[in-house]
């Protein structure tokens, strides 16, 4: 059952990227504007918005051309990790003086266990409160502060009030709080998973806690019955202290259309090579390759390889792909982006050959005759800019 006697707080930094570019840059309070990558090699998905913004319904996830349409005036900002970085450390030292167990997640959210300090529910809130008035006055930046005895009841609380608040919610009042709050509000619950759920009638928290956990199983698999236990409040399936990361990758969305098979190879190269210097610096090595193909019309899919022998270099990396490019992709359309994602990854323990010369994960090493065409493709379509993505503790 539900393990008693824990006091957890979650900080969640309001509008966090669009607050930090106030505070560096307060005129901007006085203009509708947008967080976005970068607009020349067409990243321009809006990624935070200010609250001017959010007035003319702009939100998170659409294209920057599309948020324009909403909101004429809208101006763009391009978004700038050192900047984030820089708050989220020193958010980390506030927190720091009131315990040491410290859950980051992601830039603007920490769990803080405040169990072992013999801080009470009262004094736990006290704290939070005292957490979000240092935020405020000594980074002039906000944050909203749910406290609770488990993960998941804590972060809903973060969640709960905003900005600037804090939210108590006990084992007396979650079914009033939490319980009526849609489906997708709870950790887990995707737009996908939502869709099912609202499918067979489930669709608030309160649904989930109190469905058949057989139905739930059958329907999202082993998850269904974590969801059900994060619904009740009991997060003992729910480890984000011990993520480890479950994949990495790298995507390019080239300024024009990719139209022949050459320049997708170029392409290819060039993620393939840098998926391997991200592989090497945390001494990984990957069972599965996958490509991830996006067309000029936004529709996209994904075709992998899982091989017995783990692959690490960029040339193994590049072999692989290249064999599900020439395999899977007809040409029916040209390209906008495309992207090779290292998954089923395992530790790379033994010291392995390389033909990189060292380990920057700025620079990439070509052979002669894909450095060529490399080169020649950036004369046609531009400079070529790599997107990270890593999968880390996902479900």
């Amino acid at each position: 059952m539900y393990r008693q006697g824990r006091v957890i707080l979650h900080c969640d930094m309001n509008n966090y990227f669009a607050t930090v570019e106030e505070k560096y840059e307060p005129k901007l309070k006085n203009i509708p504007f947008a967080v976005c990558g970068d607009p020349q090699m067409r990243h321009s998905i809006v990624m935070a918005k200010n609250s001017l913004a959010k007035k003319y319904g702009v939100i998170s996830g659409i294209s920057f051309s599309q948020a324009k349409k909403l909101c004429p005036n809208l101006q763009y900002i391009k978004a700038d990790y050192g900047k984030y970085l820089s708050e989220t450390k020193a958010a980390r030292e506030i927190y720091k003086k009131y315990t040491d167990k410290i859950i980051p997640y992601g830039l603007d959210e920490a769990w803080l266990d405040m169990t072992d300090t013999g801080a009470d529910i009262d004094e736990a809130k006290q704290i939070a409160d005292i957490i979000r008035y240092e935020i405020y006055y000594s980074r002039e930046l906000s944050a909203s502060v749910g406290i609770g005895d488990n993960l998941i009841f804590a972060k809903l609380g973060s969640d709960y009030k905003k900005p600037n608040a804090t939210t108590l919610i006990t084992r007396n009042n979650y079914k009033e709080l939490v319980w009526p709050l849609p489906a997708k509000d709870l950790l887990f619950v995707g737009e996908r998973r939502n869709k099912l759920l609202a499918g067979f009638g489930i669709n608030t928290i309160g649904d989930i806690a109190l469905a058949e956990e057989k139905m739930l199983k059958r329907l999202l698999g082993k998850v269904g019955g974590d969801l059900k236990s994060f619904a009740n409040g009991d997060d003992r399936s729910f480890h984000p202290e011990n993520d480890t990361v479950k994949s990495v990758g790298n995507t390019i969305t080239a300024p024009k259309d990719i139209e022949n098979t050459a320049d997708a190879l170029a392409l290819i190269y060039l993620l393939s090579n840098a998926v391997a210097i991200r592989l090497k610096k945390h001494a990984l090595a990957a069972l599965t390759v996958s490509v991830i193909f996006k067309d000029n019309k936004f529709i996209g899919f994904t075709r992998s390889f899982t091989s017995k022998i783990p692959v690490s270099s960029g040339e193994e990396i590049f072999i692989t792909a290249k064999e599900l490019l020439l395999k899977h992709y007809k040409w029916e359309c040209s390209l906008r982006s495309l992207g090779i994602r290292a998954e089923n990854l395992i530790d790379n323990k033994f010291t392995q050959l390389s033909f990189f010369a060292n380990d920057s994960e700025s620079e990439i090493y070509l052979s002669k005759e894909m450095e060529l065409a490399v080169n020649q493709l950036k004369y046609r379509v531009g400079e070529l800019s790599l997107e990270k993505t890593s999968m880390i503790g996902e479900y």
